[in-house]
């Protein structure tokens, strides 16, 4: 999994694993949500199973963009959408009983 792969770093990683085929296998990716095109066309020359944005509201231009990219027939990524909340901090405390 290549977290935040459309920036500058993840676009590095992925430049490394496609160099390196043979060293790394990349099952995943994950970004915000602000370049979907570049995130459904990463997720071609991967081949990965699964992708997932922060933002919800980029999920139907994120599946038309992977439609483009993929063949007719060719098993789209399953898509993952939405944050999970931070925990609460400091953790609540437990009551004795």
């Amino acid at each position: 999994m290549i977290l935040g792969s459309t920036g500058s770093i993840g676009t590095q990683a992925i430049d490394l694993v496609l160099r390196n085929p043979d060293r790394f296998r990349v099952t995943g990716l994950s970004a915000a949500g602000g370049r979907v095109g570049l995130l459904a066309e990463q997720a071609h020359r991967l081949r990965v199973s699964t992708v997932a944005v922060a933002r919800e509201d980029v999920v139907p231009v994120l599946r038309e963009a992977l439609t483009a990219q993929y063949g007719p027939g060719e098993p789209l990524p399953e898509i993952l959408a939405g944050r999970t909340p931070p925990p609460s901090w400091p953790p609540p405390t437990a009551t004795p009983s």
